[in-house]
């Protein structure tokens, strides 16, 4: 499955609709050289998507909004999908809808409109959100003779609608459950959002040496096994030229390696599997703790046809000015700004030339909220000035 874009309405941090395009709407003269995903002649995907803005300007945020639609899309109750936090704030007859657009096995589109309300009847936290009403449909691929025409379903009826009295389904959980199970669908994804702050070894197994290296060459081997039967953790590293360490848990290689390379085996892990299954890697803040060639590194791997054979997808944050350099295109960066609630622009809309360098138009305060504002800076300098006094 690959999601072609996401549309919400309703969201109390975003007064406005907040659109998520994945696929490109800019022209597209070379899919190999652009580095795209062709799902049809005329729909290509891009394979890297940045979200950028100052500090709380809602990047984390955007990021959450997709990871819940990825969960809903999975067959996960909303009740329980981690990020349900973005629905907070709905009242009475508040309503929040998701209109989403997705491809199945390159062979046809389908739009799932999904409602959303609060459950005014429930004291129980878990049931707070219920989906109130739903519509399913779908066309061929194949009828799509034009870009403008991939998102059109104007004249077609729904496939699946619905109902109030389906017993057989929560009402929190999406119809998509029936076209799921009847296409043997799920959609692989990695959510590290919750990980930006958090850096120690997730997952454990004989690390592959080639990443190892990359990450840090002064390392011979990291490896790590686990007794089933007593879930004792043995965890071997070495560095060249010196005596194995061996630790019973990974807190304790904090004390062996850096920052970078921790969060390196934790993103590069999930990113090689992401990229196996043709999935989706959402991380925010991705210069956390990593330099920046560490991070155009990864996003490099993701618009690499070589490596990314599946069409796997990276969604990140960044405040990295340099990183937008690593896209050719504009179409697949969006610019966060929260003046009084949300509001998530591409870079297309506000730049029409893919030539201009992308860092210093970012930097010059030209895209206007990209920067922190002067008279900020001016108040803030005042203020150490009469601190030192």
């Amino acid at each position: 499955m690959k999601i072609l874009k996401i549309m919400a309405s309703g969201l109390k941090l975003f007064p406005n609709d907040l659109v998520i395009d994945f696929t490109t709407t800019q022209r597209v003269r070379n899919d190999k050289s652009e580095m795209l995903y062709k799902i049809s002649p005329q729909i290509h995907q891009n394979n890297a998507i940045a979200f950028v803005g100052i500090n709380a300007s809602g990047k984390t945020t955007t990021l959450k909004v997709i990871s819940f639609v990825i969960e809903m899309l999975n067959n996960k109750s909303i009740s329980n999908i981690k990020n349900n936090d973005i629905l907070n704030g709905l009242i009475g007859k508040d309503r929040i809808v998701f209109d989403i657009y997705f491809s199945i096995l390159s062979d046809s589109i389908y739009r799932l409109k999904t409602t959303i309300i609060i459950n005014e009847f429930s004291d129980k936290i878990e049931n707070k959100f219920v989906i109130e009403n739903e519509q399913l449909w779908s066309k061929s691929i194949k009828s799509i003779k034009t870009k403008k025409s991939t998102f059109d379903f104007v004249d077609l009826k729904p496939i699946q609608i619905r109902k109030g009295d389906e017993e057989y389904l929560p009402d929190d959980v999406s119809i998509m459950i029936s076209l799921n199970k009847k296409n043997h669908t799920q959609i692989y994804f990695e959510d590290l959002i919750n990980w930006t702050n958090i850096n120690f070894i997730r997952v454990l197994g004989d690390f592959p040496q080639e990443l190892i290296t990359f990450l840090d060459s002064s390392i011979e081997y990291l490896k790590s096994d686990i007794e089933k039967e007593e879930k004792d953790i043995e965890i071997r590293l070495k560095f060249k030229d010196k005596e194995e360490i061996l630790m019973n848990s990974p807190v304790e290689l904090e004390k062996y390696l850096s920052s970078g390379t921790i969060k390196g085996i934790n993103v590069f892990i999930n990113a090689m599997i992401v990229l196996a299954k043709g999935g989706y890697l959402i991380i925010d803040e991705i210069e956390n703790h990593f330099n920046k060639e560490l991070a155009a590194t990864l996003v490099r791997f993701f618009m690499n046809h070589k490596v990314n054979k599946k069409g796997a997808v990276i969604l990140l944050s960044t405040h990295y000015p340099e990183l937008l350099d690593e896209f050719e295109r504009n179409d697949n960066i969006y610019i966060t700004r929260n003046n009084g609630g949300i509001s998530v622009d591409n870079l297309s809309n506000i730049l029409k030339r893919n030539d201009i360098k992308k860092s210093e138009v970012y930097q010059s305060g030209y895209l206007q909220g990209t920067v922190p504002a002067y008279e900020s800076f001016i108040d803030f300098k005042k203020a150490l000035i009469k601190f030192g006094e």
